[in-house]
Parts: structure tokens; sequence; C-alpha cells
């Protein structure tokens, strides 16, 4: 940037705020609950992912947050980025295990369930638990990934069993699943394309405990779809005179085919048919020439068996 461009915006530069691993949860059907229920649910959800890390025997990780807020319907954290994998691998098994462990306790009749989001960028970070602790672009992509449709469907087509589906961001999948530090097999991902508002990408699916269509089906993650109503281009003309079915008279130059939907036809003068004529009983056969002869050839010889 130039010293003009400086004084122009009236920004100097500043140093890029910590980068962090970014979880964000989101309960899913949650206004779909009563009213009434919304408070204790808001309230239970910390309690929910302290005990998935602890089951995961990750419990300093809650301690060590960089941040954590609710967010009505689910909660967002940040973690010092050296944590991304462990995020991944085990907490996102011992997700699934925790709340399957509390629908089979607590027998209501809309089991808990989560969409899970995990991505990795800098956000801001003082350590004076301000309300703007964890702003930045990272974590609003983190809550673009949660809304969107790919890992919505996931937990529309699958059965109760199935408590977790997560989204992975591609940057935090390649830091963590790719380059082995997750030790998470990159086979059980599945790319999807994200569009949510503003943000366009490609994010990766993950589900710990798949069931119904999800194992029938697969994931279906379908690409775009091609414009059907793309106009198609009128066909080049022909010089000379044509005519489409029928029987008439053709004319123009040689070696040219008009192209009709209900077949090519051809038009010029020159030989029609290329090869040997055909003879015999009820045998057409053409001439040379367009303007040549077409009828019933003499009956051909009978063929003598050969003796035995």
């Amino acid at each position: 940037m130039t010293e003009t461009g400086l004084m122009a915006h009236g920004e100097q530069p500043a140093q890029l705020p910590p980068y962090c691993a970014i979880l964000v949860v989101d309960v899913k059907d949650f206004s779909g609950r009563r009213g009434r229920d919304h408070a204790a649910l808001t309230d239970a959800i910390p309690g929910i992912l302290r005990q998935a890390f602890q089951r995961a025997g990750l419990a300093e990780m809650w301690s060590e947050a960089v941040f954590g807020r609710s967010t009505g319907d689910g909660y967002a954290m940040g973690l010092r980025s050296a944590l991304l994998p462990f995020l991944i691998n085990p907490f996102l098994p011992a997700l699934q295990e925790e709340i399957a462990y509390r629908n089979g306790v607590d027998a209501q009749s809309q089991p808990l369930r989560m969409r899970v989001t995990i991505h990795v960028g800098p956000v801001t970070s003082t350590g004076a638990d301000l309300l703007s602790e964890g702003s930045g672009e990272a974590r609003v992509v983190a809550h673009r990934l949660i809304d969107a449709p790919a890992v919505r469907d996931l937990l529309s087509r699958c059965g109760p069993v199935t408590c977790v589906a997560a989204i992975v961001s591609a940057r935090a999948y390649e830091d963590a699943v790719v380059s082995g530090y997750a030790a998470d097999d990159p086979s059980l991902y599945v790319p999807a394309p994200v569009e949510v508002k503003s943000f366009q990408g490609t994010a990766y699916l993950r589900v710990p405990a798949p069931s119904g269509d999800l194992l029938a089906s697969g994931f279906r993650v379908a690409g775009p779809e091609p414009d059907i109503t793309a106009s198609v281009p009128p066909a080049a003309e022909v010089p000379g005179s044509f005519r489409v079915g029928g029987v008439g008279d053709i004319s123009g130059s040689n070696n040219m085919t008009i192209t009709d939907p209900r077949g090519p036809v051809h038009t010029g003068s020159g030989a029609q048919h290329v090869g040997p004529k055909f003879s015999g009983d009820r045998v057409n056969y053409v001439d040379g020439a367009n303007s040549g002869t077409m009828g019933n050839g003499d009956n051909p010889p009978r063929r003598r068996s050969s003796p035995r």
C-alpha cells in the first residue's frame, strides 16, 4: 500500500490477531421447541460441551478457552490454534457419544441433536473477557458454515441416533486432517460447495455416527445444475434449395447435408450411392447419378446345390 493510500484511509498497519481454533455448535430445530424450554436448553449447552471434552480426555481444553459465548440456540468458543486437531478427533466422536447418552437418560419427545462447525483463523483476544472477544472474519465464516444447507441436510436425512453432523472449513481440513495431525482418515470427509450470504467456498462434511438415508444414499452433495433453458444456436444456412420431408427435386452444391430433427438429408448432385450395384428379384438398384433409374432386376439364376 502506498503512503498516499494510507493517508487517504486514515489507517496504519496493525498486528494480526492470534490464530484460534473456532468451534461453533447449533441445536437442530431449536425454534421448534416450546418457548418455555428455550432458556433451560440454552443454559445446558455449555455443560454438554464441557462433558464432551471430559469424555474425550480433554478437560483442560475447556478451561483454556480463549473465548466462549452463548448464541442462544448454540455456543461459540475459541482455543489456541495448536489444539485444532483435537477438536476434530477425538472431540467430535465424544460429542456424539455424550449427546446420545443424554438422549437415552432423558427420554424426551424431541432428542437433542447438533450441527458443528470447526474453523481456524485470526480473531481478537485481549484476555479481558470483553464482549468483542473472538471477533473477526474467521468468526463470521464459522457462523456462515453452520448455516450451510449441506450440513443442515445431513441431520434431516438420518435417524435420531445420529446426534452430530459437522462441517469443517477447508483451512481446518487441510491444516489438521490432510496433514495427519488429527489422525482422522480424509476418506471420512465429503467435500461440499457452500454459498451462504456473501460467503462462497468449499467445506468438508463429517458425521461420526451416520444412520438412515445417509447410509442408504450417502451424503448426496450436489453441484450446480446445468442451465437447461439455454438457447440452442440456430443451424447454419445452406445455399441452394431443399425440401424437408416428402419427395421432390434436390439441388445445390455437392457433398452437403441439411440437419433436420427427423434425420439428415443429402443435397447436391453426384452419386447418391457408393459401392456396387445390387440386382435380383424384388431388389431395387440405383444407378450412379441423381437422374438414374430405379427398377426391378432380372431374376438371378438359381444356385445348384453341390453334390454331397
